[in-house]
C-alpha cells in the first residue's frame, strides 16, 4: 500500500511539474498564465534610509565597512538589499578571502527578519545556460539581457530590459528553470487611479486587522492618515520608526495587498499651483518654522493635499506636505528621506556658522549626524577627539544653544 501511495504521489508530482514547465516555455508573454502571475510581482528602488532599523543594524554588525548599493522594496513588504563587502572582507556563506568585489543579496521581512543571504558573482551573459536564454527570448521578445549573476546556492539572477524599456529581475534555478520575475515600477508598487475622489477614513475607524498588521510588521510606526479608494480598498500612510513614509494598501476586509514608498507612486496625479495661491495656513507655517526660506514651487496632490518645495536660509532643499486643510503632515529632504519631526541634513550642507563653532570649540571632533528640526533649529551629533559623543543644538541661523551627552 505504501509503495502504491508513493508511486501515485510521484506520478502526480511529475505531471504537475510537466504542466508547469509547459506553461513557462510554450506560451508567449501575453497569453501565459505563469507569465501574467510573474509580472504581477513588482518592486521599487528606495534609499537605504527606508530600511527598518533592524535591517540596517544587522548589516552594520554582520558586514562592517560594507556599502549598501541598492535596496528594493517589494510589493509583498519584503526588502531585497544588495551589500558590497569591504575590501578584504569575506562573505558569511564562504571562507574564501575577497579578491574582487563581492556582493551579498539579503532578503528581509517587513519586520527586519532575515529570510535568505546569497553571495552574488557577476557572470558573462554569453555564459548563461541555454535554457535561461531560451526562456527570455520566448517570454520577453525583444528584451536585452543587461546583467547576470550566479548565486552561492547555484541559482541565477538576470536583469533584462524589455522592448518597451521596462526592467525586470528574473530568477532561475541552478538547472535554468524559471523561478520568479520582479518588474521595476518607477512609480511604486501601488496601482490605483487616484483621479477619482477619495474618502478619508478616521484612523480610529480602521479595522483591527489593519492596525494589527501595522503594529506587528512595523514596530514603532505611526499611522498618519488613511482613506478609502474607489475600489473600496484602504490606503494607510505610515511613518516607520526609521523615518520612512510608506503607503500600505489593504482590501476592504483589511487583508494586506501591497506596500509602496509614499511620494513615489502618485507623481502623475499632481497639479502645479502658483505660490501666490497657497493657503494662508501653509505660508504662515513656512515663514514661522523656516525664517528666510524661499518657496520654489508647489503642487496639489492626488488626495487634496499640497506639496511645497522650499529652500531654507541655510540652502537646504525640503519638500513639505500639508493636508487638504493646510495642516503640516510631513517633511522630506532632497533625497526623499521622510521624517515626521526632523529631516536628515548632509553634513557638508550645514551652514558655516555651525561648522565654525564646532571646529573652534571641539578641535579634532567629527560630525557624525545632523538634523533639521521642525522648528528650523539644528541638532548636530559629534564625536570629540577623545571619543565622547555629544549632541549640540543650534538655532535656524546657526547660533549655538545647548549641548548634552548623546
Amino acid at each position: 500500500m505504501k509503495t502504491n501511495q508513493k508511486s501515485f504521489f510521484s506520478l502526480a508530482l511529475a505531471m504537475s511539474l510537466a504542466m508547469s514547465l509547459s506553461n513557462c516555455t510554450n506560451n508567449d508573454s501575453t497569453s501565459s498564465d505563469s507569465q501574467t502571475t510573474a509580472a504581477a510581482s513588482t518592486y521599487e528602488v528606495v534609499s537605504a534610509a527606508a530600511l527598518p532599523t533592524t535591517v540596517s543594524s544587522y548589516i552594520t554588525s554582520k558586514y562592517a565597512g560594507s556599502t549598501t548599493t541598492e535596496v528594493n522594496l517589494n510589493a509583498d513588504g519584503t526588502y531585497t538589499t544588495y551589500v558590497s563587502l569591504a575590501p578584504g572582507a569575506t562573505a558569511k556563506s564562504t571562507t574564501t578571502e575577497k579578491t574582487t568585489t563581492i556582493v551579498v543579496k539579503l532578503i528581509f521581512t517587513a519586520k527586519g527578519i532575515l529570510l535568505s543571504a546569497k553571495t552574488q558573482t557577476s557572470i558573462a551573459i554569453a555564459d548563461l545556460l541555454p535554457a535561461i536564454k531560451t526562456y527570455i527570448s520566448t517570454n520577453y521578445a525583444g528584451a536585452t539581457i543587461t546583467e547576470a549573476h550566479s548565486e552561492s546556492d547555484g541559482s541565477f539572477d538576470v536583469l533584462i530590459t524589455a522592448a518597451d524599456g521596462s526592467k525586470t529581475k528574473l530568477e532561475f534555478a541552478a538547472d535554468g528553470t524559471f523561478v520568479s520575475a520582479h518588474t521595476l515600477n518607477l512609480h511604486g508598487n501601488h496601482h490605483h487611479d487616484h483621479s477619482a475622489n477619495q474618502t478619508p477614513v478616521a484612523i480610529a475607524d480602521l479595522v483591527a486587522s489593519i492596525t494589527t498588521y501595522i503594529s506587528t510588521n512595523y514596530t514603532g510606526a505611526t499611522i498618519t492618515s488613511a482613506h478609502k479608494e474607489s475600489d473600496n480598498t484602504i490606503d494607510v500612510i505610515i511613518t516607520t520608526a526609521a523615518g520612512a513614509n510608506l503607503n500600505l494598501n489593504f482590501s476592504a476586509t483589511g487583508d494586506f495587498i501591497s506596500v509602496s514608498s509614499n511620494g513615489n507612486n502618485h507623481l502623475n496625479h499632481e497639479t502645479e499651483i502658483a505660490v501666490a495661491d497657497l493657503m494662508t495656513a501653509i505660508t504662515t507655517y513656512i515663514t514661522t518654522t523656516y525664517p528666510g526660506a524661499t518657496i520654489t514651487s508647489a503642487e496639489k496632490d492626488w488626495n487634496g493635499g499640497t506639496e511645497v518645495h522650499i529652500t531654507t536660509a541655510a540652502g537646504v532643499r525640503l519638500e513639505l506636505n500639508f493636508n487638504a486643510a493646510g495642516a503640516f503632515v510631513v517633511g522630506s529632504d532632497s533625497n526623499n528621506n521622510h521624517l515626521a519631526a526632523m529631516v536628515l541634513v548632509i553634513v557638508k550642507d550645514l551652514i558655516a556658522n555651525i561648522k565654525t563653532y564646532i571646529t573652534t570649540n571641539y578641535a579634532g571632533a567629527t560630525i557624525t549626524e545632523a538634523h533639521l528640526e521642525s522648528d528650523g533649529s539644528y541638532d548636530v551629533t559629534i564625536t570629540t577627539a577623545t571619543g565622547t559623543k555629544l549632541k549640540l543644538n543650534f538655532t535656524a541661523m546657526g547660533t549655538f544653544v545647548s549641548v548634552k551627552t548623546a
